[in-house]
Parts: C-alpha cells; sequence; structure tokens
C-alpha cells in the first residue's frame, strides 16, 4: 500500500510550514508541508490547530467556530478543497458518535475529549485516504492517537470512583472477617488475664483459636484490598 504524503511527514494534518512547532523534524524535506519527527507531534499540531480555531477565530459570518461545517470551512478552505463533501464526511464520523446532531450543529467543544478524538480522526482519514488498520483513522492505533492529543493538554475524563460495590467477595470478606473477629474475641479474656499474670496460662485450644482468628481476618482484609484495587482500575 502506496503511504501518503502526511503520513511519511508524520503529518497526518498536512499542515503547510509557518509555526515553528514542538516536534518539527530537524530536516525539512518537504517544500509546502511541515515534517515532525513523531506521527504524535504531527497529531498535537493538528490538536492545537483546531483548540485555536475555537478559541481565537471566527466563522465567516463572524461568530465561533463551534460546529463541524465552520471548523472544516477554516480548515479546508474551498478553493482548494470540496469543502461540502469533507463537511459531509467528517460530520457523519463525529456526530455519529453523538456529540453533536449534524454538521451545523453549533455544540461540539473541541475543548473535550469525547468530541476531539474523533474529530481529529476523521480529518486524519480525509487527509490521507484509507490506510491499513481497522481504526477510525485507518493509519494509526489508539494509543498514538491519545499521545498527540495529551501533548496537546486534551486527555479523556477520569471516571469518578463511587463506592465499592457489594460483590460475592466483599460479602465472604465480611464474613470471613466476622467469623475472625469471634474466634479472637473467645480467647481475648484468657490473653489478657495470662498477659497480666505472666503465665502460660493459655491451652492449646485457646492458641489454635488465635491463631486461626488472625488467619480469618488477614485474609478478609486481603480479599477487601483486592475488590478496592479492581474498583479503581474499572474492573469493577
Amino acid at each position: 500500500m502506496k503511504t501518503s504524503r502526511g503520513v511519511r511527514n508524520n503529518n497526518p494534518g498536512n499542515l503547510r510550514h509557518g509555526a515553528p512547532w514542538q516536534g518539527l523534524a530537524d530536516k525539512q524535506p518537504d517544500p509546502d508541508f511541515c515534517t515532525f519527527q513523531s506521527a504524535a507531534y504531527g497529531i498535537r499540531a493538528m490538536t492545537v490547530t483546531l483548540i485555536t480555531y475555537q478559541d481565537k477565530r471566527r466563522a465567516a459570518d463572524g461568530s465561533k467556530i463551534d460546529s463541524i461545517r465552520e471548523v472544516i470551512e477554516r480548515w479546508a478552505p474551498a478553493f482548494e478543497n470540496q469543502t461540502d463533501a469533507y463537511v459531509a464526511a467528517v460530520g457523519k464520523a463525529v456526530c455519529g458518535t453523538g456529540v453533536c446532531k449534524g454538521p451545523d450543529d453549533e455544540t461540539i467543544d473541541v475543548h473535550d475529549y469525547a468530541t476531539l478524538r474523533p474529530l481529529v480522526e476523521a480529518i486524519i482519514r480525509h487527509e490521507n485516504g484509507a490506510g491499513p488498520l481497522t481504526t477510525a483513522n485507518t493509519w494509526y492505533d489508539a494509543q498514538t492517537i491519545d499521545k498527540g492529543l495529551a501533548l496537546a493538554g486534551v486527555e479523556p475524563a477520569k471516571r469518578a470512583a463511587g463506592p465499592v460495590p457489594v460483590t460475592r467477595e466483599t460479602v465472604g470478606a465480611t464474613a470471613t472477617a466476622g467469623v475472625g473477629v469471634a474466634q479472637l474475641a473467645e480467647v481475648a479474656p484468657a490473653v489478657i488475664d495470662a498477659i497480666e499474670k505472666q503465665q502460660d496460662g493459655l491451652t492449646s485450644g485457646q492458641i489454635s483459636r488465635i491463631v486461626l482468628g488472625g488467619v480469618l481476618v488477614a485474609l478478609a482484609v486481603f480479599i477487601a484490598w483486592s475488590q478496592v484495587n479492581k474498583h479503581k482500575a474499572g474492573v469493577l
């Protein structure tokens, strides 16, 4: 498969020379378009450009750039692109995720990862044609896209951690801890009495209960700790 110019340049947005971008390669063999050290830096430059459009530029009618159509009209002006086809392709890809109703819906927020990522991937796909992968952009894996966005300061929203859910494991841990505490409670008076009298007054049965109770409590703590870690990792 022939690699596109943008992919060869690590510049999947086909940004032209001009701005002193971070991550530019030392050698710039392409006379028209930037060459970056890695695809992640090229994706970062795309991301920064799109954010700049919304924050500092204006649409043709003077309004804020906050729709797919306004973004693409700025990104790919009609004098050198088939803008309507570009808008249709990107609008279908981005609005298909549910973040907008259509390419003219003036509600998109390019600071939002859930909006920006499909927008970046759709632009990459349109600029470079079909690539060899099954990802939305067809040229880069998810890690490369996310690294480029992160370099521009855009990352997925962190999932708020709720209470640890009640599962069979947590119920079992509670029950195990209860049995262990009960075992210890039964022999606690004798232990205290033996310590106070500094005597070897504990029977073998009491010692066994101490050991068993300690083991059960430790097991319960381990189970509970495992469940909390799974919850933090998003498994529960």
